[in-house]
């Protein structure tokens, strides 16, 4: 089962093993220090590609840490925002 959520986070990112790139090492989130134990998954969509001036690309990264599995999106803009998006249980 899982919730969703839209919510901003902070994310540090670091050398995973193995990785060929950043990925999150831990995120904060409503106050909560949350360490990242394990990357599950990684993709990447492009959202609203229909609408030239909204078009964004997003990374998501799904990972494992207290508590349960959570989905974290980066904005692959100059802001490069970082968002909730799913916990699961």
């Amino acid at each position: 089962m899982s919730k969703r959520y839209d919510e901003g986070v902070e994310v540090e990112l670091g050398e995973g093993p193995g990785s060929w790139a950043p990925q999150p090492m831990e995120f904060r989130w409503r106050g909560r220090r949350y360490p990242v134990q394990r990357l599950l998954k990684y993709w990447r969509e492009a959202g609203e590609a229909w609408d030239r001036n909204e078009a964004k690309d997003h990374e998501f990264y799904r990972v494992e840490s207290q508590g349960g599995v959570y989905d974290l999106r980066r904005d692959r803009t100059e802001k490069g925002e970082w968002k909730l998006k799913r916990v699961w249980d």
